[in-house]
């Protein structure tokens, strides 16, 4: 990002705070009519992508170029015309009345601009992804098999990307940008720089500090909390692991370690409610599903997921006798408690969402809160420096999501028009072989390969516009359907080739990135096993009785356990070979709610247990046996 004069950063920070008392009225008292809200949602954030990213390694370091300020100025004329005509763009219908001329010119012009701001903000793969779209809608009439259709003109073409109401440019991804996202990025802010980030680090600290391997398990609470907090997994690495990583190395672990499991966690905070990034808001609108039973339901999976990567760090610290942290090291329970407001936010938001709120008013309550609590101590009072910088934070973080949604829109909207959604969700079901656990894991492919080259929320759309249609003809319930391909999404994050949290925790660990995502993967695969377990176990999602939910949990419990003992090799003492492939089995049988594999299961991890039990026992008796006393 461009580090610019201050004669160019004076204007961005005047719209970024006009853009956000915008979006914090609209979010307490109102927004205007939805075309309208995000024709001006866009006008305020899509032209500083190119102010703040440079094209090129050899573009301007501290300003923007000719060209930059040409696209801005399109991409402020383009959204704003939607602004001007809203009433009688409202009223057309797309494939019916005509296109105007400026209108397929703006179009056309704001489509490149769009690819252009993803390139440079987002990812070239995704970009690429959404040209390739835009080709593939130019050129449908002579593509073979399912993805022939019939030809579009160029100006219907762009009517598609440009003026609809629902999808494209200006579609409901848009609306969920302008109408949510904006006011939960800047509570997010308001929090983080009233201290709470570094509040929820030094809990987990005091938490977890004085047991075994404590600085990994610090990393793991530490992630969990802030992540309920940001939302962004990259972020939540770089906040927490600057702290975590340096305090892993002095305890013992490797740097390559240190860094795979600050990433594993990190990825973590993004399926951690209440704040769980731009795909669960995505989710309540595509589903109908109220957010707030969208985040009841993420809650235990996401603690079922971090249990996952603290019993595999507890296996180590045993495995490796890692010591607790220094007790000069953790923070006293004095300090915590002065500062234990800093929870009061988090119980606001889920209150209000529990009381009927919608999100964005919720966030609009929460920040007031937070604001009135800040001045509780000194040194977190938000000064007017402190709210500029909010103010900016969130404008850069919005254009980057804009511009991700943007795309997105117009590749949901080809996908949609042109039947190609439902023909690839058909092939999965047909080379499925009517076997749920296999189409289950083409989906997962179809995500993981996405999410290699593409940010999270895009994935996300983009698979369960194609994947959710295949899951919904074995019986699989929407929430669970959208919440497998979401968490997939999210963990792509991790996985090479293009590990952006693995890279970033090694960048600040000293270690090899993409070892650091190889051994990411290892440590995270008990959180690999998740989704399969709430699909095949909806009461994980809170679908069923009270009874269904405890049995379910404690299996899924029990699984996780067994997996991670059997990865890393160690449970009371150290594992043979025919005793991890046990628990691994074990772990496996247990995602499943067919009887006779949970009782399987149960028998392949209470036997490897017992055996292990048996093993140390015996082991410690010879040591006792030839000890000196002896």
């Amino acid at each position: 990002m461009r580090q610019l004069r201050l004669s160019w950063k004076i204007p961005i920070l005047v719209v970024a705070v006009i853009a956000g008392v915008f979006h914090f009225y609209c979010a307490g008292f109102g927004s205007p009519e939805p075309r309208t809200f995000r024709g001006l949602h866009l006008a305020m954030l899509l032209p500083f992508v190119f102010f703040l990213n440079p094209a090129t390694s050899k573009s301007p370091r501290h300003r923007p170029s000719v060209p930059d300020l040409l696209l801005a100025v399109l991409c402020l004329a383009a959204s704003l015309y939607t602004v001007v005509y809203a009433d009688r763009l409202n009223q057309r219908f797309v494939g019916f009345h005509a296109v105007r001329p400026i209108e397929v010119a703006l179009g056309g012009l704001l489509a490149m601009a769009v690819m252009e701001a993803c390139r440079r903000s987002v990812s070239k793969w995704f970009a690429a992804t959404v040209g390739v779209v835009i080709v593939y809608l130019m050129t449908c009439q002579y593509w073979p098999g399912m993805f022939h259709y019939k030809p579009f003109s160029f100006d219907r073409a762009i009517e598609i990307l440009y003026l609809p109401n629902d999808e494209g440019i200006f579609g409901f991804l848009m609306g969920i940008s302008a109408e949510i996202l904006f006011i939960y990025i800047l509570f997010a802010a308001v929090l983080l720089r009233t201290g709470a980030g570094d509040y929820l680090i030094e809990f987990a600290s005091w938490a977890a500090g004085w047991a075994r391997g404590g600085a990994a398990k610090v990393a793991v609470i530490s992630s969990a909390l802030y992540g309920t907090v940001s939302g962004s997994t990259v972020a939540n690495v770089y906040a927490t692991g600057s702290f975590t990583i340096p305090l892993m190395k002095k305890s013992g672990y490797t740097a390559k370690e240190s860094a795979a499991i600050e990433s594993v966690a990190g990825v973590g905070g993004q399926i951690m409610p209440p704040v769980m990034g731009a795909g669960s808001f995505i989710m309540s609108e595509v589903t109908g599903i109220p957010y707030f039973t969208i985040i009841k339901a993420a809650v235990i999976p996401a603690i079922l997921y971090y249990l996952g990567i603290f019993c595999m760090v507890h296996f180590i610290a045993l495995k490796r006798g890692v010591q607790p942290i220094d007790r000069a090291q953790r923070p006293p329970l004095r300090k915590l408690i002065r500062h234990a407001y800093f929870f009061l936010p988090f119980l606001a938001v889920l209150m209000l969402l529990s009381y009927g709120y919608s999100p964005s008013k919720a966030a609009f309550h929460t920040i007031w809160v937070t604001l009135i609590l800040s001045f509780l101590d000194r040194k977190t009072w938000l000064t007017p420096k402190k709210m500029l910088d909010i103010c900016f934070g969130s404008l850069v973080n919005c254009a980057l999501i804009a511009a991700v949604l943007a795309g997105s829109g117009m590749v949901v909207g080809v996908l949609t028009r042109t039947g190609v959604a439902l023909s690839f969700g058909s092939i999965l079901v047909s080379v499925s072989l009517n076997s749920m656990l296999l189409v289950l894991f083409l989906v997962f492919l179809v995500v993981s390969v996405l999410g290699t080259g593409i940010p999270t929320t895009a994935s996300y759309i983009i698979a369960v516009t194609v994947g959710a249609y295949a899951l919904s003809k074995f019986g699989v319930a929407p929430l669970a359907a959208h919440m497998f391909v979401f968490y997939y999404a999210v963990l792509a994050d991790m996985t090479p080739p293009d590990a952006v949290t693995a890279f970033a925790a090694a960048n600040i660990a000293g270690a090899d990135p993409m070892a650091t995502g190889v051994e990411g993967f290892r440590l995270g695969i008990a959180g690999f096993l998740v989704p399969f377990a709430f699909i095949y176990q909806p009461a994980l999602l809170l679908n069923g009785s009270l009874w269904q939910i405890a049995a379910s949990v404690a299996l899924t419990v029990f699984g996780v356990v067994c997996l991670a003992s059997g990865v890393i090799g160690h449970l009371f003492g150290p594992l043979r070979a025919l005793q991890r492939l046990a628990l691994v089995a074990a772990a496996g049988l247990l995602v499943f709610s067919a009887q006779i594999d949970v009782i399987l299961g149960l028998c392949a991890g209470i036997g490897g247990f017992a055996w292990s039990f048996i093993d140390n026992r015996a082991t410690a008796a010879r040591h006792a046996s030839v000890s000196p006393e002896s």
